[in-house]
């Protein structure tokens, strides 16, 4: 007598549940457990690249305010480049693009 083919009664223990309910509640679980381990994955994936980017670009930035044709300062600040061309800055009277039409 084998002990894993006989229940406590001696007999082969049989399974009540048809197999193709079996089947398609394990199917059914499996299909949501990767559905969402998928969308955890990509979400996981867009946070790593925003990361990377953010990361990128302030060792650009850093890089660009630590470099020493910076230090020189031809626009008179020490802020990002370009600020000076921002209206009220030295880029002109006015600022701002150029209004179309007549006046």
């Amino acid at each position: 007598m084998d002990a894993q083919e006989k229940g406590h009664g001696g007999t082969a223990a049989r399974y009540k549940t048809p197999r193709w309910v079996q089947v398609w509640f394990l199917r059914r679980s499996r299909d949501n457990w990767k559905k969402k381990y998928m969308a955890l994955k990509a979400e996981a994936k867009r946070l790593q690249n925003r990361v990377n980017d953010v990361s990128k670009s302030r060792e650009r930035w850093r890089a660009l305010a630590e470099s020493p044709a910076q230090a020189g300062g031809g626009d008179g600040g020490g802020g990002p480049p370009g600020a000076a061309l921002k209206k009220g800055g030295a880029g002109g009277a006015g600022g701002g693009a150029p209004r179309r039409g007549g006046g």
